[in-house]
């Protein structure tokens, strides 16, 4: 809904506009003209008086560059770190890598843009007929592309955790690297039509004729009925029900694995300690990914629900008060939808104690590198001690994030 409201002179104008672009206009077409703005005036004027509304309004002018700053600084910083020589030895690193930058690319294209329009007035997307179609495929891919290297992740932990013998066959950085590029061509290519599909087209706002990015006039059907529900299969329910699945297969193994445990307390002091420094290590990445999966379904299944409802509900739109809790409902869910990708950082800050440790490197430098010296002195003499080598810890530093 747009927030210029019409008032009596703006009816005036516009009615003397219509009659002077078709002089042969009929009273009785005038008149429903006439009726029309006075009804859409009402509405407005009725709609901006509501909280649910003005709160809408507020949240869309401040939640985004809170979002925007966590994000991108964030998306950053992992980027960095996931690529440090330390964590490079596991191809779940390179997924993670390639979803900070995927983030960000839906960070700049849709809230970024959003925010400036609702701080001028002014989207760039409907300046031009190349931004337009441009900004239209990028943004579609790169929010289906950034959720499907969530699935992707998920599916590498599934083959580790439940699929172990197969692991070093599948999990490994030269395949990993053109799974990442297969999908970004094949999400191109799914969302390729709308350079085709959408086009700047002239509508009728506020007494004079504007350019919007909107559909064809040959696919309004489609790009208004069908490609929404083609969306969110791609960005939302598809995804939902492979996490749902892997994951639940990979939360019973992880406690099927953690309650045999117990079982290798009766072996020799050293082979029990590698065994569980391996498992600890794959628990704590595991930890952390599950982590990621479900902060990704907790986010985005409240906008999958508003977008079903407002298709359920479609009629109640003319009602102001039901509009004004649709909006406000929509922004909340879109807000969420943007927090899941603008919080990675955190959570592998509080999930990765690898990440975590490096973070503070960079923060601390020489006083949380000389805490690491001291670490790996005690972890020496623990070991020479022992009359064997470390590599159960080995394991675990170069499999645990």
């Amino acid at each position: 809904m747009d927030s210029t409201f019409y008032d009596e002179y703006n009816i005036t104008q516009i009615l003397l506009e219509i009659l002077r672009q078709n002089q042969n206009i009929s009273n009785e077409a005038l008149l429903e003209h006439a009726q029309e703005l006075l009804k859409q005036l009402t509405f407005d004027r009725e709609l901006s008086s509501y909280t649910e509304f003005r709160l809408h309004k507020a949240m869309l002018l401040y939640v985004p560059p809170v979002l925007l700053v966590l994000g991108v600084i964030g998306n950053v910083l992992s980027f960095f770190i996931l690529r440090h020589k330390t964590m490079t030895r596991q191809s779940t690193t390179l997924f993670l890598a390639v979803l900070s930058i995927a983030d960000s690319l839906v960070l700049f294209i849709g809230l970024f843009r959003k925010w400036i329009g609702e701080i001028t007035g002014l989207d760039i997307q409907h300046e031009s007929m190349f931004l337009c179609k441009t900004i239209t495929v990028l943004a579609y891919s790169v929010s289906h592309y950034s959720v499907w290297l969530i699935v992707a992740v998920t599916i590498e932990r599934f083959i580790v955790v439940c699929r172990p013998l197969q692991a070093s066959r599948y999990c490994k950085q030269k395949r990993a690297r053109k799974v990442v590029l297969v999908m970004i061509f094949i999400f191109l290519a799914i969302n390729a039509h709308l350079f085709w599909t959408v086009e700047l087209t002239e509508q009728n706002l506020n007494r004079k004729t504007v350019l919007r990015c909107d559909a064809g006039p040959n696919f309004v059907e489609f790009i208004d009925r069908i490609w929404p529900w083609i969306d969110l299969v791609l960005y939302s329910l598809f995804p939902l029900v492979i996490l749902l699945f892997f994951n639940t297969h990979i939360i019973r193994q992880v406690v099927r694995a953690t309650a045999g445990r117990d079982i290798l307390q009766n072996g020799p002091l050293m082979k029990v300690d590698s065994r569980r420094n391996t498992k600890d290590a794959n628990l704590k990445l595991t930890i952390m990914l599950l982590t990621i999966s479900f902060t990704f379904l907790a986010t985005t299944v409240p906008m999958n629900v508003v977008m079903i409802a407002s298709v359920v509900w479609r009629n109640e739109m003319d009602n102001p008060k039901q509009f004004a809790k649709l909006v406000l409902i929509r922004t909340i869910s879109e807000l969420l939808m943007y927090l899941n990708h603008s919080i990675n950082f955190f959570l592998y800050c509080a999930t990765g104690q690898k990440f975590r440790n490096i973070v503070l490197r960079m923060i601390c430098g020489r006083s949380t590198s000389n805490i690491s010296n001291f670490s790996d002195h005690s972890q020496h003499l623990y070991c020479s001690r022992a009359n064997n080598n470390c590599n159960g810890h080995k394991s675990e530093n170069e499999t645990a994030l």
